[in-house]
């Protein structure tokens, strides 16, 4: 199993980031890296369970769980199934942490890779991909606290 972290203080209020991170079906209207997303699970109230799928830019699908919500400092999306990309499972947990009129918020990314008896070395070279893809999550995750708060 691979793993990353990445952490970045978001300029915007706890409250807020965690807002734009429960409107879990939603993912496609804040975050650049993500074409359409939408739940999959015939509920229109988010909640431990609920399941969305994304259509990923430039190409590739994820299907993913809501696994654990705790507002509104954790939460953990399992990602069950990816299409178009060497991901073969992994689960992100997001923390965040509130720091005067701000969040500290970190991502720890756990995945398995495709690939037989590479998955080991494709892992590694994902790492630093996924690295900064998820900095511009958080960019994007900012961006979208920050009207949220407003």
């Amino acid at each position: 199993m691979n793993s990353i972290t990445v952490s970045k203080t978001i300029a915007a209020p706890q409250q807020a980031v965690w807002d734009v991170l429960a409107d879990f079906g939603n993912i496609s209207t804040w975050n650049s890296g993500v074409a359409t997303s939408f739940l999959t699970d015939g509920s229109d109230v988010v909640h431990v369970g609920s399941q969305r799928h994304c259509d990923l830019k430039p190409m590739g699908g994820l299907d993913e769980t809501l696994s654990v919500m705790e507002e509104p400092d954790r939460a953990v999306v399992k990602i069950d199934k990816a299409t178009r990309i060497p991901i073969k499972s992994a689960e992100v947990e997001f923390l965040l942490a509130p720091t005067d009129e701000a969040t500290t918020t970190t991502i720890n990314y756990r995945f398995h890779a495709k690939g037989g008896p590479l998955s080991g070395v494709i892992g590694k070279m994902l790492e630093g991909q996924l690295s900064t893809g998820f900095k511009g999550f958080l960019d994007d995750l900012e961006v979208a606290a920050q009207t949220t708060a407003v």
